[in-house]
């Protein structure tokens, strides 16, 4: 009987991290010029799912979300929804939990539903503690063009947990 809970224990816990997600992104937003801009743009991705927080900063430019555990919210997503309200997103800071793999020499992270190419911008010492399996990672996202969102992206790493 305690094999069987341990197996279940197991089996939960490595479902949650096998896939991988986004956990937190500070979205840097250009086009907001007025405080009832800022408002409507924090309320259009407050009505999105998996975002446990949202605070968008007209001052900074910036719309800073929590992630909720376990959700399914891609960054492609965010930025559509930024677009949708008027805006355009420019480059994101993300922390994430995804499989890291190497791939002809190129390093990616993969969540659920994304992949991250990481860009050799990100400083040595980051790239050699990178490994393969499952990482929490942190690092700036580079700008897409809003009209060709394509969901790979390049990301410069910061840190890696």
């Amino acid at each position: 009987m305690r094999n069987m809970f341990r197996i279940m224990m197991i089996g939960l816990f490595g479902i949650g991290t096998a896939s991988g997600q986004i956990t937190k992104v500070d979205q840097e937003v250009y086009g907001m010029d007025c405080a009832p801009c800022a408002y409507g743009l924090e309320r259009g991705l407050k009505k999105m799912d998996g975002l446990q927080e949202v605070r968008v900063s007209l001052n900074d430019g910036k719309a800073y979300m929590g992630l909720a555990a376990e959700n399914g919210l891609k960054l492609r997503s965010i930025q559509e929804e930024v677009k949708k309200n008027g805006f355009s997103a420019k480059k994101a800071e993300v922390t994430l939990i995804g499989n890291a793999k190497k791939e002809d020499g190129q390093w990616y992270i993969e969540t659920a539903n994304e992949r991250f190419s990481v860009s050799q911008d990100t400083p040595t010492a980051l790239l050699q503690k990178l490994t393969v399996g499952t990482a929490t990672i942190s690092g700036t996202v580079q700008d897409e063009e809003d009209d060709n969102l394509s969901g790979q992206w390049s990301i410069v790493l910061t840190k890696i947990e």
